[in-house]
């Protein structure tokens, strides 16, 4: 044990505690930047919504390849003859995040992960002034939300957990 004599300087060495609350400072900052933007792949109850935003027609036309799983379960409910992909995307997404869309007719469209568990997960649906909704959403399981006029046919909005 060291013993203090006389004349020693007890206060703390200035230049040692500024190296320390700066390696602290760097420390916390590069633990905080690690956890403040965790992949909705890493987070527990994240997920990976595929988005297809289609329109169907009564014109003319064909059935875009892209959305052969959406046409073979719409066209048992809609009557049209052309059926074309106008954008499709990947939201990875963690849970209570709001995932947006700008659809061709100038709504938004939002998306919010509410819960997660085995069978798949709640999300919330907000077609901007004409839905609100909770859905559940499975993995691999194509869920149609709603069908919105659109120049000479219909907008349709598809939901897939990946």
């Amino acid at each position: 044990m060291n013993a203090m004599r006389e004349g020693d300087d007890v206060r703390p060495k200035q230049n040692v505690r500024a190296v320390g609350v700066g390696l602290l400072g760097v420390l916390v900052a590069g633990l905080s930047l690690a956890l403040a933007a965790p992949a909705a792949a890493q987070s527990p109850g994240g997920l990976v919504l595929a988005v297809q935003v289609v329109h169907i027609s009564d014109a003319q036309g064909k059935v875009d390849p892209r959305a052969k799983r959406l046409h073979a379960k719409l066209r048992k409910q809609f009557r049209y003859e052309s059926l074309r992909v106008l954008e499709s995307k990947r939201l990875k997404l963690a849970l209570n995040d709001v995932g947006e869309l700008q659809l061709p007719n100038g709504r938004r469209l939002r998306v919010r992960p509410l819960v997660r568990d085995k069978r798949g997960a709640l999300v919330a649906v907000d077609v901007e002034g004409a839905l609100q909704t909770d859905v559940r959403v499975r993995p691999r399981h194509l869920v149609v939300i709603g069908a919105h006029s659109h120049k000479d046919g219909k907008l349709v909005i598809s939901l897939e957990m990946q």
